[in-house]
Protein backbone atom coordinates (compact mmCIF):
# COMPACT_ATOMS: atom_id res chain seq x y z
CA UNK A 1 0.00 0.00 0.00
CA UNK A 2 1.53 3.34 -0.96
CA UNK A 3 1.78 6.20 1.50
CA UNK A 4 -0.67 8.22 -0.63
CA UNK A 5 -3.37 5.58 -0.20
CA UNK A 6 -2.69 5.33 3.55
CA UNK A 7 -3.14 9.10 3.86
CA UNK A 8 -6.59 8.67 2.32
CA UNK A 9 -7.75 6.32 5.10
CA UNK A 10 -10.54 7.81 7.20
CA UNK A 11 -9.17 6.31 10.45
CA UNK A 12 -5.57 6.72 11.54
CA UNK A 13 -3.85 5.81 14.80
CA UNK A 14 -0.09 5.51 14.24
CA UNK A 15 2.05 3.93 16.96
CA UNK A 16 5.84 4.29 16.85
CA UNK A 17 7.46 0.89 17.34
CA UNK A 18 10.16 2.20 19.70
CA UNK A 19 7.43 3.20 22.19
CA UNK A 20 6.19 -0.41 22.46
CA UNK A 21 7.67 -2.38 25.38
CA UNK A 22 8.27 -6.06 26.09
CA UNK A 23 5.39 -5.95 28.60
CA UNK A 24 2.05 -5.83 26.70
CA UNK A 25 0.65 -2.32 26.27
CA UNK A 26 -3.06 -1.66 25.75
CA UNK A 27 -4.32 0.69 23.06
CA UNK A 28 -7.97 1.72 22.82
CA UNK A 29 -9.28 3.15 19.58
CA UNK A 30 -12.71 4.68 19.01
CA UNK A 31 -13.73 6.31 15.76
CA UNK A 32 -15.15 9.80 16.32
CA UNK A 33 -18.80 10.18 15.38
CA UNK A 34 -17.85 12.98 12.96
CA UNK A 35 -15.97 10.36 10.87
CA UNK A 36 -18.76 7.74 10.78
CA UNK A 37 -20.09 8.79 7.34
CA UNK A 38 -16.62 8.80 5.77
CA UNK A 39 -15.76 5.40 7.26
CA UNK A 40 -19.13 3.98 6.11
CA UNK A 41 -18.39 5.12 2.54
CA UNK A 42 -14.87 3.64 2.77
CA UNK A 43 -16.33 0.27 3.89
CA UNK A 44 -19.24 0.37 1.43
CA UNK A 45 -21.96 0.13 4.11
CA UNK A 46 -25.15 2.16 4.54
CA UNK A 47 -24.14 3.69 7.88
CA UNK A 48 -21.85 3.27 10.87
CA UNK A 49 -23.14 3.70 14.43
CA UNK A 50 -20.04 2.74 16.41
CA UNK A 51 -16.49 1.50 15.88
CA UNK A 52 -14.18 0.62 18.75
CA UNK A 53 -11.05 -1.49 18.93
CA UNK A 54 -8.88 -2.70 21.78
CA UNK A 55 -5.36 -3.92 21.10
CA UNK A 56 -2.50 -5.33 23.13
CA UNK A 57 0.95 -4.76 21.64
CA UNK A 58 4.28 -6.09 22.85
CA UNK A 59 7.75 -5.99 21.34
CA UNK A 60 10.57 -8.48 21.51
CA UNK A 61 13.57 -7.05 19.65
CA UNK A 62 12.33 -6.01 16.22
CA UNK A 63 9.24 -8.26 16.29
CA UNK A 64 5.92 -6.78 17.44
CA UNK A 65 2.96 -8.93 18.46
CA UNK A 66 -0.56 -7.49 18.22
CA UNK A 67 -3.72 -9.10 19.61
CA UNK A 68 -7.13 -7.57 20.10
CA UNK A 69 -10.67 -7.22 18.91
CA UNK A 70 -12.81 -4.80 16.96
CA UNK A 71 -16.44 -4.06 17.78
CA UNK A 72 -18.70 -2.33 15.28
CA UNK A 73 -22.39 -1.53 14.85
CA UNK A 74 -23.42 -0.63 11.33
CA UNK A 75 -26.13 -0.98 8.69
CA UNK A 76 -25.68 -2.94 5.47
CA UNK A 77 -27.96 -3.04 2.43
CA UNK A 78 -29.78 -6.35 1.92
CA UNK A 79 -29.08 -7.88 -1.50
CA UNK A 80 -32.65 -9.22 -1.66
CA UNK A 81 -34.84 -6.37 -0.36
CA UNK A 82 -32.40 -3.46 -0.88
CA UNK A 83 -33.30 -2.27 2.64
CA UNK A 84 -30.74 -1.27 5.26
CA UNK A 85 -30.56 -3.57 8.28
CA UNK A 86 -28.45 -3.50 11.47
CA UNK A 87 -25.30 -5.61 11.82
CA UNK A 88 -23.17 -6.03 14.96
CA UNK A 89 -19.67 -7.42 14.52
CA UNK A 90 -16.93 -8.54 16.90
CA UNK A 91 -13.72 -9.26 15.00
CA UNK A 92 -10.65 -10.89 16.59
CA UNK A 93 -7.25 -9.63 15.40
CA UNK A 94 -3.90 -11.34 15.78
CA UNK A 95 -0.81 -10.18 13.85
CA UNK A 96 2.97 -10.27 14.00
CA UNK A 97 5.10 -7.46 12.58
CA UNK A 98 8.72 -7.26 11.46
CA UNK A 99 10.63 -4.37 9.89
CA UNK A 100 10.13 -4.18 6.13
CA UNK A 101 13.87 -4.70 5.47
CA UNK A 102 13.94 -7.97 7.45
CA UNK A 103 10.93 -9.35 5.55
CA UNK A 104 12.53 -8.41 2.22
CA UNK A 105 15.85 -9.98 3.27
CA UNK A 106 14.11 -13.19 4.35
CA UNK A 107 12.16 -13.31 1.07
CA UNK A 108 15.38 -12.76 -0.90
CA UNK A 109 17.17 -15.53 1.01
CA UNK A 110 14.31 -17.93 0.27
CA UNK A 111 14.58 -17.39 -3.49
CA UNK A 112 17.42 -18.20 -5.82
CA UNK A 113 18.64 -15.78 -8.47
CA UNK A 114 15.59 -14.63 -10.44
CA UNK A 115 13.62 -17.74 -9.56
CA UNK A 116 10.10 -17.56 -8.24
CA UNK A 117 9.23 -20.35 -5.87
CA UNK A 118 5.87 -20.38 -4.15
CA UNK A 119 5.23 -22.88 -1.41
CA UNK A 120 1.87 -23.06 0.33
CA UNK A 121 1.85 -24.66 3.75
CA UNK A 122 -1.49 -25.39 5.38
CA UNK A 123 -2.10 -24.86 9.10
CA UNK A 124 0.89 -22.58 9.40
CA UNK A 125 0.90 -19.08 10.85
CA UNK A 126 0.65 -16.15 8.49
CA UNK A 127 3.92 -14.44 7.67
CA UNK A 128 4.64 -11.23 9.59
CA UNK A 129 3.31 -7.90 8.37
CA UNK A 130 5.83 -5.19 7.51
CA UNK A 131 6.60 -2.31 9.86
CA UNK A 132 6.81 0.69 7.53
CA UNK A 133 8.96 3.65 8.62
CA UNK A 134 8.95 2.43 12.25
CA UNK A 135 5.16 2.85 12.58
CA UNK A 136 2.18 0.50 12.98
CA UNK A 137 -1.13 2.16 12.07
CA UNK A 138 -3.87 0.71 14.29
CA UNK A 139 -6.51 2.66 12.32
CA UNK A 140 -5.52 0.99 9.05
CA UNK A 141 -5.52 -2.44 10.75
CA UNK A 142 -8.97 -1.77 12.20
CA UNK A 143 -10.44 -0.78 8.83
CA UNK A 144 -8.80 -3.71 7.02
CA UNK A 145 -10.03 -6.37 9.44
CA UNK A 146 -13.51 -4.84 9.64
CA UNK A 147 -13.77 -4.77 5.83
CA UNK A 148 -12.71 -8.43 5.67
CA UNK A 149 -15.36 -9.38 8.26
CA UNK A 150 -18.24 -7.78 6.35
CA UNK A 151 -20.59 -10.10 4.49
CA UNK A 152 -20.10 -9.34 0.77
CA UNK A 153 -23.72 -10.37 0.08
CA UNK A 154 -25.61 -9.25 3.17
CA UNK A 155 -29.10 -10.60 3.63
CA UNK A 156 -31.58 -9.11 6.07
CA UNK A 157 -32.79 -11.73 8.59
CA UNK A 158 -35.93 -13.37 7.24
CA UNK A 159 -35.44 -12.07 3.70
CA UNK A 160 -35.79 -14.75 1.10
CA UNK A 161 -35.40 -14.72 -2.61
CA UNK A 162 -38.56 -16.32 -3.90
CA UNK A 163 -38.36 -17.75 -7.37
CA UNK A 164 -40.77 -16.29 -9.82
CA UNK A 165 -43.59 -18.61 -10.75
CA UNK A 166 -42.56 -20.48 -13.86
CA UNK A 167 -44.42 -19.26 -16.87
CA UNK A 168 -45.79 -21.73 -19.33
CA UNK A 169 -42.88 -23.11 -21.24
CA UNK A 170 -42.47 -21.57 -24.64
CA UNK A 171 -43.63 -23.76 -27.46
CA UNK A 172 -40.94 -25.74 -29.17
CA UNK A 173 -40.26 -24.60 -32.73
CA UNK A 174 -40.59 -28.24 -33.81
CA UNK A 175 -44.07 -28.44 -32.31
CA UNK A 176 -45.04 -25.33 -34.27
CA UNK A 177 -43.63 -26.91 -37.46
CA UNK A 178 -45.53 -30.15 -36.79
CA UNK A 179 -48.73 -28.17 -36.35
CA UNK A 180 -48.15 -26.34 -39.64
CA UNK A 181 -47.37 -29.60 -41.37
CA UNK A 182 -50.60 -31.09 -40.05
CA UNK A 183 -52.60 -28.17 -41.45
CA UNK A 184 -51.49 -28.96 -45.00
Amino acid sequence: MSSASKDALPLRHPVRVETITLRPMTFELAAPQSDFATIARHLGVASLESLKASYSLSRNGDRVKLEGKIGAALHQICVVTLEAFPVALTVPVKLDFLPEAEIAAAAGADQGEGEIDIEVLLNEEDPPEPIVDGVIDLGAITLEFLALALDPYPRKPGASFDELAPETAPESPFAALARLKGEE
